[in-house]
């Protein structure tokens, strides 16, 4: 008797399909269902982010995706709304953010969050990447940005709209990747089909 898998199971395989491909291209990533609207529960979280992070998959599994767990004193309150009102929407979130590991001390973040369509264009997925930018922010003193503003340059803007790019590129890949690969999918299931007939 052949064995029937759940409902969830091609969701399951989109997720492993974006965990694998995500994974070997930016270590510090988390997926959270899209489809579920109370706080938007993370299913995955790669090895780097619990590295970057200081918790273990355990304790970060099913946590809002919002990451309030890694809030703190000096985290902003704007950005904080931002990032809830862009779940909410089903929009993307590009931002630096104080955050905080596990143990309390602070690193500078590089979020971006790009919410994940299936074939029929529906939301089920967010993806949350996150670059430590401590190092940089902080080798940045007030009297390089004096020496900087003074003579037209921006530093800080032009490394991290480059790390920026840099992630959103791999984030489209992925994301257009999928969308082409479902819709082939569903043109090869539609011959074989008619092929039986």
């Amino acid at each position: 008797m052949p064995v029937m898998k759940g409902l969830l199971a091609p969701q399951n395989t989109f997720l492993d399909t974006i965990a694998t491909r995500f994974d070997g291209t930016h270590s510090n990533f988390i997926l959270a269902n899209a489809q579920v609207a109370k706080g938007f529960p993370i299913v995955y979280c790669s090895d780097g982010f619990c590295e970057l992070a200081g918790f273990a998959r355990t304790e970060v599994m099913q946590k809002s995706c919002s990451c309030k767990f890694l809030f703190g004193v000096e985290t902003n309150e704007q950005l904080m709304l931002q990032i809830d009102k862009s779940l909410e929407e089903k929009t993307e979130f590009k931002g630096e953010i104080m955050f905080y590991k596990k143990n309390g001390s602070p690193f500078w973040c590089l979020l971006d969050i790009v919410p994940i369509k299936n074939e029929k264009g529906d939301v089920v997925l967010f993806l949350a990447s996150f670059k430590d930018i401590t190092d940089t922010k902080v080798k940045i003193t007030p009297e390089d940005k004096k020496e900087d503003k003074a003579k037209g340059r921006s530093r800080t803007g032009s490394h991290f709209d480059s790390a920026r790019r840099r992630s959103r590129a791999v984030l489209y890949h992925i994301s257009g990747h999928l969308q082409r690969r479902e819709k082939n999918k569903l043109k090869i299931n539609n011959v074989f089909q008619e092929s039986l007939k």
